[in-house]
């Protein structure tokens, strides 16, 4: 993986921890917890044209790895994507 996407993969991962949508924070010891979600995420974010499609994409990739019931509702996602829009957008403007 590029240092760049390697550093940004690791700040979609914190920001996936820090929101902790599964509530695993009281068992995570490791913070890669969320790294292979914050994987799918990144391998499908150059498609992303606003934050509410990054909300979409979240949401869905959660989904997708822990099932359609066990997410919670769409709107949980809205911060965290927000945050790792802002992160994208950081990311492309220093790879400018």
């Amino acid at each position: 993986m590029k240092k760049k996407n390697r550093a940004l993969h690791l700040d979609i991962s914190a920001i996936l921890l820090k929101y902790d949508p599964m509530d695993v924070g009281a068992a995570v010891i490791e913070s890669d917890e969320y790294d292979l979600e914050a994987a799918t995420i990144l391998s499908r974010i150059k498609e992303v044209h606003t934050k509410e499609e990054l909300t979409e994409i979240v949401y869905e990739e959660f989904q997708s790895w822990y099932g359609k019931d066990a997410v919670g509702k769409r709107e949980l996602y809205e911060k965290m994507a927000g945050e790792i829009w802002e992160v994208w957008h950081r990311y492309n403007k220093e790879a400018a």
